[in-house]
C-alpha cells in the first residue's frame, strides 16, 4: 500500500493535518493499524499518541512543518493545553522573520495537570484565563493579543513587531493589546511588550514594511506615514512610507515582486512609469531592500538620514489619505486628520 486509506485521509483533513490515536480509535482504526501504516512509511507519529502524513512532515516547509507540530504536541498535550509564543504565531499563519524555535511551546493555566517537556515539545503552566484562549486551524491556541504580547515580552524587538502588526492589520486593537500588558504588568519582559504595543502599526502590509519603518524609530529619524494615497499624473498610487511634509517617499522593494514571474518585465516597466509619475508630481522616492531592513538597519538608517536632509520641510504637505475610495474624481479634496483619515 503506497496511499493511506481513506478513512485516515478523512480522519488527517478534519484535523488539519494531524490526529490523536483517541480519534482514530473512536473511527473505527486500530492502533496495530496504525503502526503497519507507520512502518510502511505512510504515516509519522509527531507527538505522544499524535500521527500525520509522512509525506506532509516530508514536503512542508519550514515554518509550515513547525505549525504541524506544533498543533500535533498540543493536541498531546490534552485540552488543557494551548499552542503559544512562536507555535501560536505559525498555527494563526502571522507572518514571521528568521527560523522557527527548534521545539513547539505549548501553556496549560497554572494548576492544571499536564505532562511534562519531552522530544515533541516544551510544556508551561502560566496564568491563562478563558479570554486569552483560541482556536485556529484545528488547534487550541492563545488569543491573538496574548500571543502579541507573549512574544513581545520573550522576542527580538524587530521580530514581535512584524507579529504585532500583523495582529493589527487582521483586526486586533491597540486597546486589545494593552489591556493583556495590563494582565501582565508584572512579568519578565512586559517593558519590551509595552515598547512594540506603542510602536505597532496595522497599516504595515508586510514584514519588509514593518522593518523599514522601525529603522526610522530606532534611529531618531521621522517616522513616516505608513501606505498612505497620494495623486501623481492623474492616477492614486499608495506609498509603503511618507513624510508629507517633505514630500518624500520611500518603497520597500521585495524580491516577491519579481522572483518566478512570467511577467516581471510588465511589473518592472509599471514600477518605472509610477515612480517617473510620483517624481514629476514632486516627490522623491528612495527604494530599500530586504537585506539591510533586516540585517543592518544603522546603515539603512544613515542612508535614509542623507535623503531626509536633502528633502527639507516644505510649507506645504503633499496631500495624502488612507482608505480605498477616499474621493471621487474631480471632488474637492480635503485634508486628512492626525490619523490620516
Amino acid at each position: 500500500m503506497r496511499t493511506l486509506p481513506d478513512d485516515v485521509s478523512r480522519l488527517l483533513r478534519a484535523g488539519h493535518g494531524v490526529f490523536s490515536v483517541a480519534e482514530a480509535e473512536s473511527r473505527g482504526i486500530s492502533r496495530s493499524r496504525l503502526v503497519r501504516l507507520t512502518r510502511s512509511g505512510l504515516l509519522v507519529r509527531l507527538a505522544k499518541g499524535v500521527y500525520a502524513a509522512a509525506a506532509d512532515d516530508m514536503g512542508a516547509v519550514e515554518w509550515a512543518a513547525f505549525a504541524q507540530r506544533s498543533r500535533a504536541f498540543t493536541l498531546a498535550c490534552g485540552p488543557p493545553a494551548a499552542a503559544a509564543g512562536w507555535s501560536a504565531v505559525a498555527v494563526l499563519g502571522l507572518p514571521a522573520v528568521g527560523a522557527p524555535p527548534s521545539q513547539p511551546l505549548a501553556v496549560v493555566p497554572a494548576g492544571a495537570r499536564a505532562p511534562s517537556d519531552n522530544v515533541a515539545g516544551r510544556l508551561r503552566p502560566v496564568a491563562f484565563p478563558p479570554h486569552h484562549r483560541a482556536y485556529a486551524n484545528g488547534c487550541r491556541v492563545t488569543s491573538l493579543p496574548r500571543t502579541v504580547v507573549d512574544i513581545a515580552r520573550t522576542s527580538p524587538h524587530a521580530e514581535a513587531l512584524v507579529v504585532a502588526d500583523a495582529a493589527l492589520s487582521a483586526g486586533v486593537t491597540a486597546a486589545d493589546l494593552r489591556a493583556v500588558v495590563e494582565f501582565q504588568t508584572r512579568w519578565r519582559g512586559i517593558r519590551s511588550a509595552a515598547l512594540v504595543v506603542a510602536q505597532a502599526d496595522g497599516f504595515a502590509e508586510s514584514p519588509l514594511e514593518t522593518l523599514g519603518r522601525l529603522t526610522f524609530l530606532e534611529h531618531g529619524l521621522p517616522v513616516p506615514v505608513s501606505n498612505a494615497w497620494v495623486e501623481a499624473g492623474g492616477r492614486r498610487y499608495r506609498l509603503d512610507h511618507l513624510l508629507p511634509d517633505r514630500w518624500l517617499a520611500f518603497e520597500g522593494d521585495g524580491s516577491f515582486k519579481y522572483d518566478g514571474r512570467l511577467d516581471a518585465g510588465r511589473v518592472i516597466a509599471d514600477q518605472r512609469e509610477r515612480e517617473w509619475r510620483l517624481r514629476d508630481a514632486g516627490l522623491d522616492v528612495v527604494r530599500y531592500g530586504w537585506e539591510l531592513a533586516r540585517h543592518d538597519r544603522a546603515l539603512l538608517a544613515q542612508r535614509f538620514a542623507r535623503v531626509i536632509e536633502r528633502c527639507p520641510v516644505r510649507p506645504r504637505p503633499v496631500p495624502w489619505w488612507r482608505g480605498q475610495a477616499p474621493h471621487r474624481p474631480g471632488s474637492e479634496w480635503r485634508p486628512p486628520d492626525e490619523s490620516g483619515r
